[in-house]
């Protein structure tokens, strides 16, 4: 540039020195794709390659490792070439590094070395770590709550817990008198605390109660008072379920968009185990988007299990790792289900290509096939199993080769038996409900010619068979016949009753004794008690529009309920909301009507006596009549005298009134005797008695005597 350019541009040019900014992206010096793998084998400088080849190959399975010179694995070592047992790995994406935490940790690498995986992030939160530790001050130890006090109520009764309004109410009931209010939760809105603004849901065997509040997730609450045991946090929650020994809960969220819809928790300690999306993959999800396959527990709290495309995944508790690292089989699967006895996993799976239908038992975790039924021409298979697992029952809805007829059969399954063996039985009706007896081994079924038809029968079966026969008995030559009565394996029908309203069935937990209503919008809500040993009929009640029934855990209670949704909006039969209480004989005992009614729910306990117990109390049940009546007297003794409280306390003030106002009268005696000139109105001396007798004639009735 010459000078007179220079000069020329000396009027536009600014005395300020010119600072240079320019905006570099801000640094990231967050690790997040970068993940510590300790507790590796110490090994010299030739190996070091050797190592990290064999840990990387672990890593690319559940992700991909960024293998660029500036974040190459890296395995710091001493100054004599040996490593210190752990390895710097970064993966291309958080994602993958956070599998690999989830999958990798815990993995046995060999006979002495169990790795861990944590993130580097964690570990540099090791940095605002005090090098000195100071003992804090140990807190009052503060007793956790007796989840099992209300076993041990005195009377004996069954809870239930209803769901109306904004309340949330626990009541006492034992069938013989009115339901006792338990727990209202008026500590907690003393204290502000919401405890439920949604359904509520008891623990398998009603030791814990949840409450869900979808904006924040469920709260667990125990002991008499009902405290707080433990906040599980899930936006969005709309269901919970517990385990069947209550060592874990599932809560689930039914929005697709969220990739931890399902949480499964420890239920002690509260520590979330693991999450999972709401479908197990996003082809699944394309074919039944409605329907996400659900988690199911094993009976003993070993294993959860979901089933996937021609998989089942059964994962191990509490860990939460896949059985064997691999999903069990099962090409074409459409349902599956945990025996309630023991680890047998059914399922069933349509016809596929020339493979027919089939229903198979598989133990677990062995993989060992128990059984394998192969059908054909099948539409849909029911499975239902026995609450003790001693048999499977799947209903098949069959077609023929035109399609145009459907029928159905059910395949019984002897699970308890040897080669478990398969009963058929088949049944040309439609059918519309089937249950198990429990603690027993009929079975009953609603069916009609067709599912249109407003009048069904009601068929029961036994899956024994009592055979009599007459032997021979006694010395060598004697002709002495004593008749004999075996229980044999074979399935057998017990009665049929005809024209009966109903098309849902429900049995006593105690056996014997079953419910048959009609439910629903357009059913009449008629119920009949039935006693299938002696095969009559007790009484024939009605609850209308009934949506649910239920039985309390002992048999001695049924209770039906009117239910609106908590979310859909206007319910339209909301006059008819509340629930009634019945007598298993049918007897009704409560009646009560709420606005906006809910949610009825009994709390259930684990039934403590065992087949033996129950048959030993059964045969000698008159040893107990005299003990069972005493209690009874005494317990309408204390109703009678809670219910006649209020009349024997007025009667005893009346009767103290009465005493003082004779003790006022008898103090005046003197002053009336002056007032009447000497005479003693009290002084029988001044009376004159004299008896009369009079004979009144009351009837009189004529005849002739004969002499």
């Amino acid at each position: 540039m010459t000078n007179a350019m220079a000069e020329d541009l000396a009027d536009y040019m600014s005395d300020n020195e010119l600072v240079v900014e320019p905006k570099l992206p801000k640094l990231d010096e967050s690790f997040g794709c970068t993940v510590v793998i300790s507790n590796l084998p110490k090994v010299p400088q030739p190996k070091h390659d050797k190592l990290k080849s064999v840990v990387l190959k672990i890593c690319n399975k559940v992700g991909t490792v960024d293998v660029r010179d500036e974040v190459a694995p890296l395995m710091p070592s001493g100054e004599d070439g040996k490593s210190f047992g752990f390895l710097f790995i970064t993966f291309k994406s958080s994602a993958d590094a956070t599998k690999c935490e989830e999958a990798v940790n815990g993995y046995q690498f060999d006979k002495n070395h169990k790795i861990n995986v944590v993130k580097y992030d964690e570990v540099k939160k090791l940095k605002t770590v005090a090098d000195t530790y100071e003992e804090e001050s140990a807190s009052p130890y503060e007793p956790s709550p007796d989840t099992s006090w209300w076993l041990r109520d005195p009377s004996q009764r069954d809870a239930f817990c209803i769901r109306y309004g904004n309340e949330t109410e626990v009541h006492w009931a034992d069938g013989s008198r009115e339901p006792v209010l338990d727990h209202d939760g008026g500590d907690k809105k003393a204290s502000g605390v919401q405890w439920c603004n949604y359904y509520m849901e008891w623990s398998s065997r009603g030791s814990i109660m949840a409450t869900i509040l979808p904006a924040k997730g469920v709260i667990t609450w125990g002991g008499p008072n009902y405290k707080k045991l433990k906040r599980f946090s899930h936006v969005d929650v709309e269901t919970v379920q517990f385990s069947p020994e209550e060592g874990y809960m599932m809560t689930t969220s039914f929005k697709n968009d969220i990739k931890d819809a399902i949480k499964i928790w420890n239920t002690k300690t509260g520590k979330l185990l693991r999450a999972f999306p709401l479908f197990p993959s996003e082809s699944f999800k394309e074919k039944d988007a409605e329907k996400p396959p659900p988690f199911l527990w094993s009976h003993n709290d070993e294993y959860i299990a979901r089933m996937g495309e021609d998989l089942i995944s059964i994962y191990e508790l509490p860990s939460m790792k896949l059985l064997e690292k691999k999903s069990l089989l099962a090409n074409g699967i459409a349902e599956f289900q945990w025996s309630p006895a023991q680890n047998i996993l059914a399922y069933w799976a349509p016809e596929k290509g020339n493979a027919p239908a089939h229903i198979q038992l598989v133990e677990i975790p062995s993989r060992k096939h128990l059984r394998q039924k192969n059908l054909f021409q099948v539409s849909k298979v029911n499975m239902s199993w026995h609450d003790q697992g001693k048999f499977l029952g799947c209903k098949v809805l069959r077609h023929t080769k035109t399609k145009k007829t459907v029928y159905n059969n059910f395949e019984l399954f002897r699970v308890h038996e040897d080669g478990i063996p398969v009963e058929i039985l088949e049944i040309k009706d439609a059918v519309f409900n089937f249950r198990w007896e429990p603690q027993g081994t009929r079975f009953a079924m609603v069916h009609a010619e067709n599912r249109s038809a407003t009048r069904a029968s009601v068929s029961f079966y036994d899956m024994n068979k009592e055979v009599t026969h007459t032997e021979r008995r006694g010395p060598k030559g004697s002709k002495k016949q004593v008749t004999v009565t075996q229980t044999v394996s074979e399935l057998n029908l017990v009665s049929t009753l005809k024209d009966r309203q109903c098309n849902s069935l429900y049995w006593s937990p105690a056996g014997n004794i079953i419910v048959m209503a009609s439910l629903g919008d357009t059913s009449s809500g008629s119920l009949e008690f039935f006693d299938v040993n002696t095969c009559t009929t007790m009484a024939v009640r009605e609850h209308y529009r009934a949506t649910e029934v239920s039985w309390d855990p002992s048999g001695r209670i049924l209770s039906t309920s009117v239910l609106q949704p908590l979310t859909g909006g206007y319910f339209k039969f909301q006059m008819d909301n509340g629930y009634m209480l019945w007598s298993f004989q049918g007897k009704q005992l409560k009646t009560v009507a709420f606005q906006n009614f809910f949610q009825f729910a009994w709390r259930p306990r684990k039934n403590l006596l065992g087949e033996e117990k129950r048959s030993e109390i059964k045969a000698n049940l008159k040893k107990y009549y005299e003990e069972f009546d005493r209690r009874d007297k005494e317990k309408a003794r204390a109703l009678y005298l809670e219910e006649t409280r209020g009349k024997r306390e007025l009667r005893s003030k009346f009767r103290d009134r009465v005493e003082v106002l004779r003790a006022g009268y008898d103090a005046n005696r003197e002053q009336r005797k002056q007032m009447n000139d000497g005479y003693d109105s009290e002084d029988e001396d001044m009376y004159v008695i004299q008896t009369a007798n009079v004979e009144t004639v009351l009837k009189t009735d004529e005849f002739l005597v004969e002499s």
